[in-house]
C-alpha cells in the first residue's frame, strides 16, 4: 500500500492467535479487495505455521508496507482494544476513517467504537465470521 490507493485493511492483535489468524482469513472472503496485515508479533506455534507452511499463499501484507494514512476501512477480528493493535491505533480519531468490528469478547472499557460491531459471546470469532459467510452464501474454501 505505497502507492495514492486508499483501501480496506483486515488486522487484529498484537500476539495473534490462531483465531486471529482465521477471523482475519475468514473477513477477507467479505472484504474481497482487502489487505490483510498482522499488527506486530504473532504468538509462538502461529509463528512456526507460518516458518513451516507456504505463507505466500496466505496473501498477507506486512505491516512494514503499511502507509496508515491511506486506510479508508479498517476492519478488526479478536480484538476492540486501542493498544492491542499496533500502528494502527495512531489512525484510530481519524474522521474520515470506517470501523468495523468482529469480535467475541464481552465489552470493556476503553474499546474500540466502530460503525459496523459484530460482538457475540461465542467461543471464537471465526465462529462468527463463519456464520456470515453462511448466511451470505459465500464459499469458505
Amino acid at each position: 500500500m505505497t502507492n495514492a490507493k486508499k483501501s480496506t485493511v483486515i488486522t487484529s492483535h498484537i500476539n495473534a492467535d490462531f483465531d486471529a489468524l482465521a477471523s482475519m482469513l475468514a473477513a477477507q472472503k467479505l472484504y474481497p479487495d482487502s489487505l490483510v496485515v498482522f499488527p506486530g508479533s504473532q504468538e509462538k506455534n502461529l509463528r512456526n505455521f507460518f516458518i513451516q507452511s507456504m505463507v505466500y499463499l496466505l496473501n498477507i501484507t506486512s505491516v512494514k508496507d503499511i502507509d496508515v494514512s491511506k486506510i479508508e476501512r479498517l476492519v478488526l477480528v479478536d480484538t476492540k482494544q486501542p493498544h492491542r493493535i499496533g500502528k494502527f491505533e495512531s489512525i484510530l480519531n481519524h474522521p474520515d476513517l470506517e470501523i468495523h468490528i468482529y469480535d467475541h469478547h464481552p465489552p470493556m472499557e476503553n474499546d474500540i467504537q466502530g460503525q459496523v460491531v459484530i460482538q457475540e459471546p461465542v467461543g471464537a470469532t471465526v465462529t462468527l465470521l463463519t456464520e456470515i459467510l453462511n448466511s451470505k452464501n459465500i464459499d469458505i474454501t
